[in-house]
């Protein structure tokens, strides 16, 4: 059971998110205290566009990855050393009633 709540501790604590959007936007709208309840949203608004910011610039990154190595989409087909598997002789062909292409 210990070994459980330790490995609980640190995944979570290795999954931590980075929390600097939080603190930016929460000093550009001028986060006080918890008496003012007016700036929450702003405040939320602000968090939400940062880190969707950072996503997209990661899902274009990876794209433009999948665009000039397109093998590495299918698993079992890129290699080390940038080598490419070759391709199955049916690969991308109808295979009708479990007869060879």
């Amino acid at each position: 059971m210990k070994y459980f709540i330790l490995s609980v501790f640190f995944s979570t604590s290795a999954l931590a998110v980075d929390n600097s959007s939080v603190y930016m936007c929460r000093d550009k709208h001028g986060y006080i205290g918890l008496q003012e309840t007016k700036t929450y949203s702003d405040i939320a608004a602000c968090i939400d566009k940062a880190r969707n910011a950072v996503l997209r610039e990661e899902h274009d990154r990876l794209w433009n990855f999948l665009k000039k190595n397109p093998h590495y989409r299918y698993s079992g087909v890129a290699l080390p050393a940038g080598q490419k598997k070759p391709l199955h002789h049916c690969w991308g062909k109808d295979r009708k009633n479990g007869t060879s292409c």
